[in-house]
């Protein structure tokens, strides 16, 4: 049986774009214009996917996002942004969307991350072999809302290779999370000491050592680092 997906968004040629994308991969595709109407789809189908854009008339897509998992619906869901910033994307951690796309994305990108998402509900702890999986383990962790497996994991994923700055960024998020920030400063740091171009631990690192600390704009991943062009 085919993985089902709704795509929302209020922009028609976004929607089209996805669609063309995705039909190839044989996935049954469904289409809601705005928040209100996918909240209706997502109330009456069930979904193994939704791509759910932030901004959007009436309803946003963190509205729409709050709802759905107050009513106990725990789809994945990828946040879709054209913006260089994703905000409160500790709020949207806290509600299990911690996967993040930037407009304009190529189909590869689109590809990539649906095919990630919807492959992690089959990772299980005896197969992990890999950095790439062990990643994708914690964040299925986080969605889990087991927190201290999600650290214990990126440390072990840090172990077998030190050299990759991005369970080092994802660990700092996860101290932001319990508000340590120094913990998460420090973890921002040697994501840059590994590698000075990491632009998602630059941005987070930046921002937590502002005078009045914010946890908007903090970045999850480099999906999150491309400008508003919307």
């Amino acid at each position: 049986m085919s993985q089902r997906i709704l795509i929302v968004d209020d922009e028609k040629n976004i929607r089209m774009t996805l669609m063309h994308c995705l039909k190839e991969q044989k996935y049954d595709l469904d289409i809601a214009i705005n928040g209100d109407e996918a909240l209706i789809k997502i109330e009456k189908n069930k979904y193994d996917l939704v791509l759910l854009d932030i901004k959007m008339p009436g309803l946003s897509g963190m509205d729409v996002l709050r709802r759905v998992r107050e009513r106990g619906n725990d789809t994945n869901i990828i946040m879709m942004t054209a913006y260089g910033t994703i905000e409160r994307a500790v709020e949207a951690m806290k509600l299990n969307a911690i996967d993040f796309i930037s407009k304009p994305f190529s189909p590869e990108e689109i590809r990539s991350i649906v095919r990630d998402v919807l492959s992690r509900e089959d990772l299980v702890e005896e197969d992990l072999d890999n950095i790439k999986d062990i990643v994708q383990f914690s964040k299925k962790c986080i969605l889990n809302k087991q927190y201290d497996k999600a650290k214990a994991y990126l440390k072990k994923a840090i172990v077998m290779e030190g050299e990759s700055p991005e369970p080092y960024n994802m660990l700092g998020v996860l101290y932001e999370y319990e508000k340590d920030i120094d913990n998460a400063q420090k973890n921002y740091r040697i994501a840059l000491a590994i590698d000075p171009s990491y632009k998602p631990a630059d941005i987070n690192l930046s921002r937590t050592v502002r005078f009045f600390y914010s946890e908007d704009g903090i970045k999850l991943d480099e999906e999150s680092l491309k400008e508003d062009e919307k």
